[in-house]
């Protein structure tokens, strides 16, 4: 079975990525808990025995990219605009009729258990989703061609996942929910996700 399996990630530059956390704990020591965070994703969709494709940004990283995932990633560049526009046009990446995932890469938590259970209930339900505890999703997937669940929506903030939750039921769109993890943006975050003491 195929299944698209997108993970958004920054070049793994000190002060261009978790700047919440960046600013609590300094560039340096914010990359490298980014470094891991991304590394157990990754290896989350590998074990579930997918492929991740990595989306990533800006578009002078790429020789970054592949020093840091390796050659043989599947490498596409972000498109441009909000992070809806990005994430649609991932989804867009997916044949017709091809089940896809837009996965978090700032969920320590996640493990190949929760990326199979995704790929099984898109066996029965339109949409799966997989509610962070912060109030946006670490996980979000379909059927494509898939609603619009992008455009004018409340990115970065605690209301992304109600929206989204709004936006499938005013579509009338039936969906089913993982369970709630822990996404990782600022210290407090990072202690709980055990990740610093």
């Amino acid at each position: 079975m195929t299944v698209h399996c997108a993970v958004f990630l920054d070049v793994p530059r000190a002060g261009q990525v978790k700047a919440r956390l960046a600013a609590e704990v300094g560039p340096s020591h914010a990359l490298r808990l980014y470094r891991i965070m991304a590394a157990r994703t990754l290896a989350a969709i590998t074990e579930a025995g997918y492929r991740p494709c990595i989306w990533y940004s800006p578009a002078d990283g790429k020789s970054e990219m592949h020093r840091w995932l390796g050659d043989d990633v599947d490498l596409r560049l972000q498109a441009s605009g909000d992070p809806g526009q990005r994430l649609a046009a991932a989804t867009r990446a997916a044949a017709e009729g091809e089940r896809w995932l837009l996965v978090s890469g700032d969920c320590p938590a996640i493990e190949a258990v929760h990326i199979r259970e995704a790929v099984e209930r898109l066996e029965n339900w339109p949409v799966v989703v997989g509610p962070s505890l912060d109030g946006g999703y670490y996980l979000v997937g379909g059927v494509a061609p898939v609603p619009d669940l992008w455009s004018g929506m409340p990115w970065g903030t605690n209301r992304l996942l109600d929206q989204t939750r709004r936006r499938l039921e005013a579509d009338r769109v039936r969906w089913t929910e993982l369970p709630a993890l822990r996404d990782v943006n600022t210290v407090a975050d990072a202690r709980a996700a055990g990740l610093l003491t």
